[in-house]
């Protein structure tokens, strides 16, 4: 018992350093979310020569909640950006968490919020934590990853210095 516990945690160990090993995406990896309606989003629909911003966000997270209102603050200054929201989280809480966090972003032409019901987006964008926000620049390069709510204007910030 003791031998099969000692293995179970250096098991643990391994994987937690890979985790915390991982590092983003440098650049947009091909995927396909799903927009609120159920269609199909992938990444050969968005626009060339364009930033992106991706906000990887869950409805239950207080750190969500504060970086989606950082971000519907400054919509302004994601205009000359994609903005993609992704959510593990079911349609019906997706759209009550952006009306109360995220008003400013909704019907925006430049803005789309995908559902990833494949879950793809961590395999993929290899985000650490909730909430990840992906900055990429025109040729789709990583430019910033943020992860810390108390940090996402350094985002804005890169994105402004973008144009």
């Amino acid at each position: 018992m003791k031998r099969s516990c000692t293995l179970i945690l250096l098991l643990l160990m391994i994987l937690s350093e890979f985790v915390a090993a991982q590092t983003p995406a440098p650049v947009v990896p091909d995927f396909t979310f799903y927009r609120l309606d159920g269609k199909p989003f992938s990444a050969k629909q968005m626009p060339a020569g364009k930033p992106s911003v991706f906000s990887f966000f869950d409805v239950t997270c207080s750190h969500c909640q504060t970086t989606m209102k950082l971000l519907s603050s400054h919509h302004a200054d994601l205009k000359s950006a994609g903005v993609y929201l992704i959510t593990l989280d079911q349609k019906d809480a997706a759209i009550k968490f952006l009306n109360l966090y995220g008003a400013n972003l909704l019907n925006k032409d430049n803005v789309v919020v995908l559902q990833d019901v494949k879950y793809e987006f961590i395999p993929k964008f290899r985000p650490l934590k909730y909430p990840s926000v992906f900055l990429y620049n025109k040729n789709r390069k990583l430019v910033v990853y943020e992860k810390d709510d108390k940090r996402m204007m350094d985002v804005i910030k890169k994105l402004k210095a973008l144009k």
